[in-house]
């Protein structure tokens, strides 16, 4: 008997057994699925390190295309001056001008560059060619003794220098080289050096000889690991390399290939766009596979535990679902001679059983009401299609046949998809033939009105108490719970007396609509909910922030304030139409950041139409943050590109006016930073930025003076004093020239929390 039991309770076609088979089938699904994206991630994981190593080497190499750039730059500054053409002539010819104090002149002059710590020069040598001595940072000295002894390498002897040439090159690099200072009683290591050759303009037997130090520029701009490191000229030759190994070349890749493995070892490649140089890192293959089989170890072992996991979750849930089932369906499954006294020892399996028969009951009632009102349904909807009376009128002659004191309940459906279907009128038609159906009987009058195509109005007459009428729209909302494409926003008025006109009813309600919360349900209005969000804005520090954020192009940045946002706005409860009304505002100062940083190609993108859409019909937080993310992308892209070409100099300068605005600065002392000449700094910060470095100086102040008077408890003068300003009336002088009000004036008008936009105020 027991075996008996068992076979029929765990039989294939049982439901213990389909329910393990459905269980396991699903894992067998997931089991697949995560097995083939370990395969897939797999490749995904290795091409991330190639391009990780790409990236690194596109930063390393950007870093030493600026430096050359600069350093050229740097020179050309140099030899453009009057005074230093003049000078060289009169060195050219020393011996017989006797003029012995020019080279201290030149001397201070070769100092602003070899001085620089930015350069990462050694020494800067002036080589007279005819005259056969040169000129460096200790002072006068012969050709011989400073390639022979002072700056000695058996690559480079004295007689290397007499041989060279420019032709018609401004500026020439040559391989990196080891030299020495040699004495009569020492021998001293200066390390690896890059000579960089140059002509001295316009006289052709007098040489520049730039002695970069490479290392110290690897070190600045190359990776923290011990990666091989090369560089190569237009040519193929070797001019530099990190390697302690003997110098070689590495292999060349191939046309159009970035990297390329060769034995255990990775090479990557990019090409400089300004010298046109070849940068190369290696990178062992056996640290990228080492990567690769410890992920796919870890994964296997995730894999293993997750499918074990889920068999014996599966095996124990079909045991819970399948016992009280099994007992419920013996306690359903009796004849009718056995009579209600069988389940009568079971309280739960008996109120079941009554409950069932219920609804089965009501469910017959149901379908038979529902097939007496299909014509009166039809005959409503094609009364309103034939006649297409506007709703303004047709209240007004409503409100002149009914009586006075009768009363009714003003109901306002509005119908939502989440995916819209080919034919929407077919489907809003037959929703509101439904909605009419349940609510039309003979014990009251309705009229049923379409103020919008997906808006149904219904004016119930002698409706009886409200609570009748929730539960009908309850019923409602129940038989669309199983519709996953479409929901109704329901707003329902409470009793009217008869003095209360429709067009008011009608205005209330399409208030109501608006209380609707953002989710994909459908939802009963009766009455304004509480919510602190008070149509949510983007509020003037709030602008602020997002501009900053935009204009840093951080794209991780901006996405966590806007999640952020949103998240805020889900916590306080807010309404559809908050969301909406935050999403406008948020476009409207994207638009305006977009102006600001003069990014006129990206205009277009950033009109919604007037409706708000698309995202007028969102019905979910997650549509905001991805529309909005796709939104701001583009807008950061073209910040970023515009960024990448900012001078260094003057990125410098931006970063030390940034950090101590609030220091009495001003061009001389940055100048003195850069050991430049202001009037040289001044010319090249307007050239760049398009505006003069005192204006931008005092519009970087009062930006962060307005930020600071929104605290009510820091008094002016000292706010003045936080961004630089000795003297308050400067500060208020200041700030009234760029907002147009003063300090106080600003923070009356802010010290509160009304929603406001920086439009016209900076």
């Amino acid at each position: 008997m027991m075996k008996g039991l068992l076979t029929s309770k765990f039989a294939l076609n049982g439901l213990f057994a389909k329910l393990m088979l459905s269980f396991l089938s699903v894992i067998l699904i997931l089991a697949s699925f995560n097995l083939f994206s370990h395969l897939y991630l797999s490749n995904k994981v290795y091409q991330e390190m190639v391009r990780q190593n790409e990236l690194g080497l596109a930063q390393t190499v950007e870093g030493y295309e600026n430096h050359f750039r600069l350093t050229q730059n740097m020179i050309l500054a140099l030899t453009q001056s009057d005074t230093w053409t003049a000078n060289l002539g009169i060195l050219s010819h020393i011996k017989e001008n006797r003029r012995y104090d020019v080279p201290t002149e030149v001397k201070s002059d070769l100092s602003t560059l070899y001085a620089n710590p930015f350069l990462h020069i050694d020494n800067f040598i002036l080589y007279f060619k005819q005259e056969d001595y040169v000129l460096e940072k200790e002072g006068l000295s012969s050709a011989s003794d400073m390639f022979g002894k002072y700056y000695y390498s058996k690559e480079y002897p004295p007689d290397y220098w007499k041989t060279q040439t420019m032709n018609n090159q401004f500026l020439k690099v040559m391989p990196a080289a080891a030299f020495t200072e040699n004495t009569v009683h020492s021998s001293r290591s200066l390390g690896q050096l890059l000579p960089v050759m140059m002509k001295a303009i316009p006289y052709e037997d007098v040489y520049g000889i730039v002695m970069l130090n490479p290392q110290r520029m690897q070190d600045t701009y190359g990776d923290a690991g011990n990666n091989p490191f090369y560089i190569l000229d237009n040519e193929g030759r070797l001019l530099f390399s990190t390697s302690e190994e003997e110098m070689h070349n590495p292999p060349l890749p191939a046309e159009g290939s970035r990297h390329e493995r060769v034995g255990d070892q990775y090479y990557f490649y990019e090409k400089g766009k300004q010298t046109g140089f070849t940068y190369v890192q290696v990178t062992q293959a056996a640290v990228i596979g080492a990567e690769m089989r410890g992920m796919q170890l870890l994964l296997a072992l995730l894999l293993g535990a997750a499918v074990l996991i889920s068999v014996l979750s599966s095996l124990f849930f079909s045991l819970r679902l399948n016992q009280p089932l099994q007992r419920l369906i013996a306690a359903l499954d009796r004849d009718s001679g056995s009579g209600p006294d069988k389940l009568s020892s079971v309280k739960e399996f008996a109120m079941i059983g009554d409950r069932l028969s219920s609804i089965l009951e009501n469910n017959r009632y149901i379908q038979s009401d529902l097939a007496q009102k299909n014509s009166l349904v039809r005959q409503y909807a094609y009364t309103h299609k034939v006649k297409n009376i506007p709703l303004s009128s047709y209240l007004a002659e409503l409100e002149d046949v009914r009586q006075p004191e009768q009363p009714y309940v003003s109901i306002l459906f509005k119908v939502g998809f989440k995916s819209l279907p080919d034919e929407f009128g077919q489907h809003t038609l037959l929703l509101w033939k439904l909605i009419q159906s349940l609510f039309s009987s003979s014990q009251n009058n309705s009229v049923a009105l379409q103020p919008e195509q997906d808006q149904l109005l219904l004016l119930m007459f002698d409706p009886g108490p409200q609570s009748g009428i929730l539960q009908a729209l309850d019923t409602l909302k129940e038989l669309l719970a199983t519709e996953e494409s479409l929901y109704l926003t329901i707003a329902v008025s409470p009793v009217y007396s008869g003095e209360i006109p429709f067009t008011d009813a009608y205005s209330n309600l399409s208030i109501l609509l608006k209380e609707r919360r953002l989710n994909g349900e459908t939802q009963i209005i009766v009455e304004p909910r509480a919510s602190s969000s008070n149509a949510f804005h983007v509020k003037v520090t709030y602008g602020e922030e997002l501009h900053n954020l935009l204009q840093s192009g951080n794209e991780e940045a901006v996405f966590a304030w806007v999640d952020r946002q949103l998240e805020q706005l889900q916590h306080k409860d807010a309404a559809a139409e908050d969301f909406r009304t935050f999403a406008l505002g948020a476009v409207e100062q994207i638009g305006k950041t977009v102006m600001k940083l003069n990014l006129s190609s990206m205009g277009s993108e950033l009109h919604p139409s007037p409706l708000g859409e698309p995202f007028a019909g969102f019905h979910s937080v997650q549509q905001y943050r991805q529309w909005l993310r796709e939104l701001v992308q583009p807008v950061l892209a073209a910040v970023r590109s515009q960024s990448e070409t900012r001078d260094p100099v003057i990125s410098f300068v931006l970063d030390y006016l940034d950090h101590h605005y609030g220091e009495d600065i001003n061009l001389n002392i940055v100048a003195d930073k850069l050991n430049l000449t202001p009037g040289y700094l001044s010319s090249i910060f307007k050239e760049k930025t398009n505006i003069n470095f005192s204006e931008y100086l005092n519009n970087l102040r009062v930006e962060r003076a307005k930020e600071l008077l929104v605290n009510v408890e820091l008094r002016i003068q000292d706010i003045a004093m936080q961004v630089g300003y000795q003297n308050a009336n400067s500060f208020i002088r200041m700030f009234k020239r760029r907002y147009g009000l003063t300090p106080g004036e600003y923070r009356k008008r802010h010290a509160g929390d009304d929603p406001f936009f920086s439009s016209g105020h900076g």
